[in-house]
């Protein structure tokens, strides 16, 4: 592929600023998972010791999953004021949120707690991408993204390691957010030293000294009109594959235990081993994407992450169905981080962040709105699997905006995938593609 061709000498040239750069961002993704991960697990304990009814369980977390509706003006400041300032904030607020959950005394004080945390690690995670989007050369900018999402999945592993020492701990689920918090501290002192990013530097000289209130919501005013027509394609790919997939997701373990009669240990086995497995899915994705392009990852990921969803809940094999749920996770892997890469690729450094934020929010809210959907289903036709399976068939409808609306981000420069447009608030421009 000439002088784009990934190999392991070109990694080793990214310059050791750079490197570090990818470790400081991307260890806050790891404790955001890490957190994500202790809530999944230690459920049970955390609604036994703050008396959670059952019945209120799926609302508590569904209402904590839309803490990313409040990351979107917390992401859409960074494109105000700047990535450095606003990943400094979203670790102090990640930092206290995640102590204090370890001290909550009741469900509405840790639901609150929780809340705010999501909000901080999804606006987090939002400007983290953004950041590596910028800072990284185009030939490698795949593989720094793939890079970042591994270290944020390694999460999930530290929760499943840890969480086999609940009993040892002496306060129990609660001094996991106490370990969380201390690795957060720590980020945080790191990150004194984090630079701004050179182009937001730029386009900060560029707009003046002082802005005016209006000047402050251009992003959100150039979200929509600037490039209205990839921003439309971009939720035309990202809705239906999170409405679509989501319930899938959500019933492993519940599948796994009740219908082949999976033991809980041997669930987390799986889930452990098999996410080490599919964890190269990232790193494959970031590879393929920066020399064959994004658009045909996704082309053949999606797919194969629903072809596989159909096969692991319609076989009765247990090798087949453990081998069809690791690829099925390693495919999912590929194709997350080459949309969150094509969502940070495909907008202006002025709105950058903005745009990944609305991403961000659609997906959650497509994927809560896909587990409404497998309720309402389950009523129709009294089976999850079943519900799954009908709600799998829409997944495929994202790869149509890939293939006709959204154009290559690969092997290109920022400012010739997405030249900055100079709007007015108060006029309609021409839309862009």
């Amino acid at each position: 592929m000439g002088g784009y061709e990934l190999t392991d000498t070109a990694v080793q040239k990214l310059p050791r600023e750079q490197r570090l750069l990818l470790l400081l961002v991307g260890s806050s993704l790891l404790i955001n998972n890490y957190d994500l991960g202790i809530f999944a697990l230690a459920l049970p304990q955390i609604q036994a010791s703050l008396h959670i009814p059952e019945e209120n369980l799926g609302l508590y977390t569904g209402i904590i999953r839309f803490g990313v509706l409040l990351a979107f003006p917390l992401a859409f400041m960074a494109d105000v004021v700047g990535r450095r300032k606003l990943l400094l904030f979203t670790v102090i607020g990640m930092t206290l949120s995640t102590v204090l959950s370890a001290f909550a005394q009741n469900a509405p004080q840790y639901l609150v707690l929780q809340t705010f945390a999501r909000c901080f690690s999804y606006a987090e995670e939002m400007i983290c991408y953004v950041i590596i989007a910028e800072e990284i050369a185009p030939h490698l900018r795949g593989w720094a993204l793939a890079r970042l999402a591994a270290l944020g999945t390694l999460g999930y592993g530290l929760s499943s390691l840890l969480y086999g020492q609940i009993g040892a701990l002496p306060h129990g689920w609660r001094d996991f957010y106490l370990i969380g918090g201390l690795g957060l501290i720590v980020i945080m002192l790191a990150r004194r030293s984090l630079k701004e990013t050179a182009r937001f530097s730029e386009l900060k000289a560029s707009r003046g000294a002082t802005q005016s209130f209006r000047d402050h919501l251009r992003p959100i005013v150039s979200l929509a009109r600037a490039y209205p027509g990839r921003f439309v394609a971009l939720v035309g790919t990202t809705a239906p594959y999170a409405f679509g997939i989501s319930a899938a997701f959500a019933f492993i373990s519940k599948f796994l235990q009740e219908t082949h009669g999976f033991s809980p240990a041997q669930v987390g086995y799986l889930q452990f081993f098999g996410g080490a497995l599919s964890i190269l899915g990232f790193f494959t994705a970031g590879r393929i994407g920066d020399f064959a392009g994004r658009r045909l990852v996704l082309c053949i990921c999606i797919p194969l992450v629903v072809g596989l969803f159909l096969a692991f809940y319609l076989t009765n094999d247990p090798t087949f169905l453990v081998a069809s749920w690791i690829g099925c996770l390693f495919f999912y892997f590929a194709s997350e981080v080459t949309l969150s890469a094509m969502g940070s690729e495909l907008f202006p450094t002025s709105y950058r962040s903005t745009s990944s934020a609305a991403r961000g929010v659609i997906n959650t809210v497509s994927g809560i709105a896909g587990l409404a959907a497998e309720s309402a289903l389950y009523a129709l036709v009294g089976s999850h699997a079943l519900s799954v399976i009908i709600l799998l068939a829409l997944a495929p409808l994202a790869i149509i905006p890939v293939i006709f609306f959204l154009p290559e981000t690969a092997r290109r420069s920022l400012d010739e995938i997405s030249p900055e447009v100079e709007l007015d608030v108060d006029t309609a421009p021409k839309p862009f593609l």
